[in-house]
């Protein structure tokens, strides 16, 4: 970008270009870098009545005052315009001079611009960066927006330099109400929401940060994993329903593997490998980070891949389980779940939380090797997975009451 300019401003008339009463235009040509651009004041006087030396319109006429007030206005526009956008560090363009004269607001991009723009990039790098259902995270909260912009400020976009403190509060009271979100997801939305606003800064679209004050609690999750007895009753438990059964299986697999959801869904027979021990173990790389794991695959979960080798689903896949979308299995849990009698809330999440602790640590795995198996980058993360149980504590305690 240049910092040094050739800049003129000069009040003209254009003499070849009378009107049908013999009258010319008056013009203001600005000069840049050599190249011009004309801007009509919407005036026009009879030629001799026109100073070329002074650049003005002879006389102390109505006519000749304000047409020589729209002179004098426009140079001071003109010299305004091209000293804040020097001092802005931006491109000095004849263009934005002549919108800037005009009073023509340059295109600023829209909020729903630079996050839908957010939303494409996340798309973009599906499989790379991220995961199909971060992107799906991305639309939800676009779709949010779009709908919160259309029922509470009946618009179809909102400028950026018209975000507030109070758009953000209206957002959050309507992803809670409207939007039927609770305190977490309603945080999930909101820092999808600041992280295209991070991007608008940078960018310099806005200028002061409308999240500066604003500041959410999240709500202290309890996610109970199942303990040995409950396990045995799923294992035990048999299904006239093939659904049930199959969504049954699928979740004890995540219970002895420790695999989320869709690195279950996505298991491959080339995910199976010979480990150091000269046993079978997982080997994947986790869809939400990237993050390799390794885990010894435990004859529980090795059955549950043999039972459904033969299924329909499996062989037209190529994938090892037939595990339904995430809906449908949650949906199926709940119901499992209550058909054999057990209080806690069953979600596909839940068997991450079992191999932690009841499979894992509970049979003295230390924590640093569960963090790998569940392919953490932070120990703290495992820490959140593991819950320590009164048998832990009891098995712990042990050689302590013998001693005293």
């Amino acid at each position: 970008m240049k910092t040094q300019h050739t800049f003129s401003i000069l009040a003209m008339v254009r003499r070849n270009k009378p009107n049908k009463l013999g009258e010319v235009p008056v013009l203001v040509r600005v000069t840049l870098d050599g190249s011009i651009s004309e801007i009509a004041s919407k005036h026009y006087i009879k030629p001799e009545l026109w100073d070329s030396a002074k650049g003005r319109v002879k006389g102390r006429s109505d006519l000749a005052k304000t047409i020589n007030d729209t002179i004098d206005l426009f140079k001071l526009r003109a010299k305004q315009q091209y000293n804040k956008l020097l001092e802005g560090g931006k491109d000095v363009d004849l263009m934005a001079i002549k919108n800037g004269v005009l009073g023509i607001e340059e295109k600023q991009p829209t909020l729903l611009d630079v996050f839908s723009k957010l939303v494409r990039d996340v798309q973009a790098k599906i499989g790379v960066e991220y995961s199909l259902s971060c992107y799906n995270a991305y639309k939800a909260t676009e779709n949010h927006l779009i709908k919160f912009l259309e029922e509470e400020y009946k618009l179809q976009d909102f400028k950026l330099k018209n975000l507030s403190y109070r758009f953000i509060a209206d957002f959050e009271l309507y992803l809670k109400t409207k939007g039927k979100c609770r305190q977490n997801g309603a945080i999930k939305h909101i820092q999808r929401v600041k992280k295209s606003v991070k991007i608008a800064l940078k960018y310099d679209y806005i200028q002061k940060d409308p999240f500066l004050l604003h500041s959410m609690s999240k709500d202290k999750v309890i996610r109970l994993p199942l303990n040995e007895g409950e396990l045995k009753t799923l294992e035990a438990v048999h299904f006239n329903v093939e659904r049930l059964e199959i969504v049954r299986d699928m979740f004890l697999f995540t219970c002895y593997t420790g695999l989320a959801f869709i690195d279950a869904k996505l298991l491959k027979k080339e995910n199976i490998g010979i480990g150091i021990d000269g046993e079978e173990w997982i080997f994947t790389e986790r869809q939400k980070t990237g993050n390799t794991c390794a885990i010894p695959l435990l004859p529980p979960a090795k059955a549950i891949i043999e039972k459904y080798a033969t299924h329909v689903k499996v062989l037209i896949s190529g994938c090892l389980l037939p595990i339904p979308s995430n809906q449908k299995f949650n949906a199926y849990l709940k119901e499992i779940g209550d058909l054999c009698g057990i209080r806690k809330k069953l979600t596909v999440h839940i068997g991450r939380h079992t191999f932690a602790t009841t499979i894992a640590l509970q049979n003295g795995v230390p924590m640093e090797v569960v963090k790998q198996m569940l392919g953490h980058d932070n120990i703290k993360t495992t820490q959140i997975y593991a819950k320590v149980e009164t048998r832990l504590i009891a098995d712990s305690m042990k050689v302590l009451r013998d001693k005293m």
